[in-house]
């Protein structure tokens, strides 16, 4: 396995990542709901769910 270099850089890159994946599924989800798309709908607020978990623990790395 790799060693990182620098974690807290790769921790700031990682918590964008994850808000952005976040935001997209966001987007997403609301239109699967005025779509009436529910299976996408839950699948998408999973997304989001997991994204915020992850957003935590990078965060909780940087300090």
């Amino acid at each position: 396995m790799m060693a990182v270099k620098d974690s807290k850089k790769t921790a700031r890159r990682m918590m964008v990542v994850a808000v952005v994946i976040g935001l997209a599924a966001l987007a997403l989800d609301i239109v699967a709901i005025t779509m009436q798309q529910w299976i996408i709908a839950i699948g998408m607020t999973f997304v989001i769910a997991l994204q915020t978990i992850n957003f935590l623990q990078w965060k909780k790395r940087l300090k």
